[in-house]
């Protein structure tokens, strides 16, 4: 029986149809079962930010492997407080707690928000409610789904969690109408991915800072997939010039490890007492080594200034190929090694997806009908050029 066959037999078919067999990784480099090489730039959904089998990566997992794997949060190890140390460096004054994926850490956001509220209205039920943008994505577990205003992703699931409101993404004025004494917090992506990869305008995320501190309501950011450097700083949100009062973060944080994080400022970090939230496995050594090790390579290869650059370039070509086929293309855009192409109604991306992992490129589907471009933060112009080479040659063949 082969490796699909037994998934088909075995594994509950919550991803569908999986169309072929990765065997390993190499940098920018995927590779199936028969040896055949494929240009990644999905990196497993913007998760291998440093590229697959980076060397300083493996010696740091298998050094940690072979000192303490697990002990639980009963007790203290150096790997989390060093991490917990080093995301408070990058992003300002606050605390960090540590899970294990970013539905994780959009839970514990939520729960964050909430407990807030309550301390200011001085009891439960009074100030709770939480502001989220139409086609945001922030999990599937049950609290993530319901802050998640998709209709497809919270179909069959009803009654959905009570508390969340929805307004509509970089239009200020429909979130200014679901205001009131009530909004515990406001949480949005500062570019949404799962949609279609849609930076938010500066002035709307200054607008949402303004609202929040009117009606003393958190402003919450949702950086796992557009933070940890893509966007060109160590977080979307300080490209963008707007400091939020916590993040969530995972993905691209442990180079491929699962690991999940949330930064809370200093005036909300204080109600996460003991009892109020907690995990088993999050912040164990082994996935804050992984993540320690691919903060260096972040930090010592500068590699949030590379992907503001290389995604420029990235961008160039993009655009150059959209103006080619407008009867085929209809934008391309994003922020720094964030990108999406939207096709026309007529090409479907699933399809276009397949074509292109034929010729040898993957991309992650998003949205309606669009592909995200999310290659390893390390990736050079000599990939881009092939990518967009591939891309190209595509688009010439639909």
């Amino acid at each position: 029986m082969t490796t699909r066959e037994k998934l088909s037999k075995y594994y509950v078919p919550a991803f569908g149809e999986r169309s072929f067999v990765v065997s390993r990784g190499k940098g920018c480099w995927i590779y199936d079962e028969e040896g055949r090489k494929y240009l990644d730039f999905g990196a497993g959904i913007a998760v291998a930010s440093i590229g697959h089998s980076n060397p300083n990566w493996i010696k740091a997992v298998e050094r940690q492997a072979r000192t303490l794997v697990h002990c639980s949060n009963l007790y203290c190890t150096k790997p989390q407080a060093d991490l917990a140390e080093s995301l408070v460096d990058k992003i300002g004054r606050g605390r960090v707690f540590i899970c294990n994926s970013g539905t994780e850490a959009n839970e514990a956001l939520i729960k964050a928000a909430r407990l807030y509220g309550a301390e200011l209205a001085g009891g439960e039920g009074k100030k709770y409610r939480i502001v989220t943008a139409v086609d945001g994505f922030h999990g599937r577990t049950l609290g993530a789904l319901a802050a998640t205003a998709q209709k497809k992703i919270q179909k069959g699931f009803k009654p959905i969690l009570k508390g969340f409101s929805y307004g509509k993404f970089n239009d200020a004025a429909s979130f200014e109408k679901l205001m009131g004494d009530d909004v515990a917090a406001v949480l949005v992506e500062p570019v949404q991915g799962e949609s279609g990869v849609t930076p938010a305008k500066p002035a709307f995320l200054r607008a949402l800072k303004k609202m929040c501190k009117k009606h003393k309501a958190l402003l919450l950011f949702d950086e796992v997939q557009c933070g940890f450097g893509r966007c060109g700083k160590f977080l979307a949100s300080q490209r963008l010039g707007v400091s939020p009062d916590g993040v969530s973060m995972a993905k691209g944080l442990g180079g491929g490890f699962p690991i999940g994080a949330v930064w809370l400022s200093e005036k909300c970090a204080s109600v996460m007492a003991p009892g109020t939230h907690g995990t088993t496995f999050g912040g164990n050594p082994l996935a804050c080594a992984a993540a320690l090790a691919t903060l260096d390579e972040l930090s010592s290869k500068n590699l949030a200034a590379n992907a503001a650059e290389m995604g420029e370039y990235l961008a160039i070509g993009l655009e150059r190929i959209a103006r080619k086929f407008p009867g085929k293309i209809k934008l391309a855009r994003g922020l720094g090694l964030m990108r999406a192409v939207l096709f026309q109604d007529k090409y479907s991306n699933a399809g276009v997806c397949a074509a292109l992992r034929e010729n040898g490129l993957i991309l992650i589907p998003a949205g309606s009908n669009a592909l995200r471009f999310l290659p390893p933060l390390n990736v050079g112009k000599t990939e881009i050029d092939a990518a967009l080479k591939i891309f190209e040659k595509t688009m010439e063949e639909l």
